[in-house]
């Protein structure tokens, strides 16, 4: 064992990675069954404060905030305890709006021959002291129509709600009418972004169109506030991103774009408003677009892609599980607010070719154009760009099973750089099924990125009465990435699988242009756990 010790800290230092400052804190039993709702950092006074939040009785709240210095030493408990509505007014950040309230609002669905159809919801928020939030429901109602019926002109590509005002953001393209040579192509031509509200009025209408049929490829909601995609189908605090592709096949072949390749990118508001229109022409005619992301005030599109005599709706029809094809390329555009600003496709043997991993890891996990899930898009010091996903089985029941994290390096200008891979510490049956956590932070000297990868060891169920939450028992496994020589080091994993990272709050923003500081519980959750590793 003391063998195995001396191996593993020699290994870490070898890598550069090790933590500087290790510690540990045992909360009370009630902050543990309570929630962490605040972490607060003053640098300057050398302070950290954790605050948790339990129900003290059905008007009162307690607080019970704990004091550390910056080196993880306990320094104070401080215990308060007031009631709701005092409470909400001295900690900003508690959230509790009562123990439940409602909101109406609009859902939209289409029919079988794609017109728009609406139907009241009721939203139910019913708030939580076991996690210290809303859980959401949502209960649809009756069918209801647009006001001047106007629901009935329009054919129905892609929505997006917005649960705290209650209206529906919708792009819609225009039915043929019953005149003689009306356009039957219309609703693939002549598209329109409406807001409709909870009182079913058509409050805004943006219309835009195209000179040839069109299939909205891809959508996503994108976030004003942290500069990445929404993963929620909430658009109050988004914008909706859409990537058009000329339709042609049979049936089309006069009406279609000559160009298979003549992509488009728009970008709406929330309130319907047309943000951008952008031509994307595209090197590959298939382009299955995994995300889009906005970071910086650039917009990343990117998935596989392959060269076709065919148009995109004759290769990928809606519906189609693209991950699971086989793809020539992965392609990536980069956009400013003026447009396009560069494309560019490596193919999967260029991949192959730049496939590495750790010095000490046997086998090099790597992209193979099918069975590929992305995960996310980091930009580092402005031009370095870094894909994270993971690959997959699919098994005979139609499940998945995750396997070796991959990531994609490209430089400022597109060019695949390298790709890395790790092969995944645990290999149970949750984090076979589930997609692992995946982070980069970017080293003191500007010079690297730790690439962090969450290795699952299992499932803790918290309940108590007729409350119940689960926490992945999830330690950090990290590896440092060379900027400038596009190389990998080896993985060091951290909390030695008996502390493991708090989900919610995972890393602390201590000290971040020097370190990576690590926050976690045992599995119990009674004993913090602080680790601080230095970003050389």
């Amino acid at each position: 064992m003391i063998a195995a010790t001396l191996l593993l800290l020699n290994h870490a230092l070898l890598s550069g990675q090790s933590l500087s400052v290790e510690n540990t804190y045992e909360i009370t039993g009630k902050a543990n069954r309570g929630f962490l709702g605040n972490i607060n950092i003053d640098e300057p006074k050398d302070l950290l404060e954790l605050t948790y939040v339990t129900k003290s009785n059905d008007r009162m709240v307690k607080f019970e905030t704990y004091q550390f210095d910056l080196d993880f030493n306990f320094k104070n408990l401080i215990t308060d305890e007031l009631e709701f509505e005092k409470a909400h007014a001295k900690y900003k950040w508690f959230r509790y709006k009562g123990e439940e309230y409602q909101v109406e609002a609009i859902s939209v669905e289409a029919n079988l021959v794609g017109t728009l159809v609406l139907r009241k919801k009721l939203i139910t928020y019913k708030w939580s002291w076991f996690w210290g939030g809303y859980d959401k429901t949502v209960k649809l109602l009756e069918k209801v129509k647009p006001k001047n019926d106007e629901g009935n002109k329009y054919f129905l590509w892609a929505k997006a709600e917005n649960d705290q005002t209650g209206e529906v953001l919708v792009i819609v393209g225009e039915k043929a009418g019953m005149k003689k040579g009306a356009d039957a192509n219309a609703f693939r031509k002549n598209f329109s972004a409406l807001i409709i509200n909870k009182d079913l009025d058509v409050t805004n209408t943006q219309n835009f169109n195209f000179d040839h049929p069109q299939q909205l490829l891809s959508r996503f909601i994108v976030s004003k506030e942290d500069n990445s995609e929404d993963e929620s189908d909430d658009i109050s605090s988004s914008d909706l991103a859409l990537v058009f592709a000329p339709m042609g096949g049979s049936g089309l072949k006069k009406l279609a774009d000559p160009d298979p390749k003549n992509y488009t990118y728009v970008r709406v508001a929330n309130d319907a408003n047309i943000m951008q229109r952008s031509p994307l022409p595209t090197p590959n005619a298939i382009w299955a677009v995994n995300s889009i992301n906005t970071v910086d005030g650039y917009t990343y599109i990117y998935g596989p892609a392959k060269a076709d005599d065919k148009y995109a709706d004759e290769v990928i029809p809606p519906g189609t599980a693209t991950d699971e094809m086989k793809w020539e390329s992965f392609q990536i555009a980069k956009l400013n607010s003026n447009g396009l600003q560069w494309i560019s496709a490596p193919s999967i043997d260029e991949f192959e070719t730049k496939a590495q991993a750790g010095p000490t890891q046997k086998k090099v996990p790597a992209y193979k154009g099918k069975k590929f899930r992305s995960a996310g898009i980091v930009i580092a010091q402005g031009e370095e760009i870094f894909i994270m996903g993971q690959n997959f089985k699919k098994n005979q029941d139609g499940s998945r099973d995750f396997t070796d994290p991959i990531m994609f390096h490209f430089s400022g200008k597109g060019d695949l750089k390298a790709q890395y891979g790790i092969h995944r510490e645990e290999n149970n049956q949750l984090a076979k099924s589930t997609p692992c956590y995946q982070d980069l932070i970017l080293s003191n000297d500007g010079k690297g990125v730790y690439w962090l990868v969450g290795e699952v060891k299992g499932v803790r169920e918290d309940k108590e009465l007729s409350n119940m939450t689960y926490k992945v028992l999830l330690y950090p496994n990290v590896g440092k990435v060379n900027l400038t020589a596009a190389t990998i080091g080896d993985f060091v994993p951290f909390g030695q699988e008996k502390y493991y990272l708090n989900n919610g709050f995972p890393f602390l923003p201590i000290d971040t242009q020097n370190s990576i500081a690590f926050f976690g519980e045992t599995k119990n959750g009674k004993t913090l756990w602080f680790g601080k590793m230095p970003t050389e």
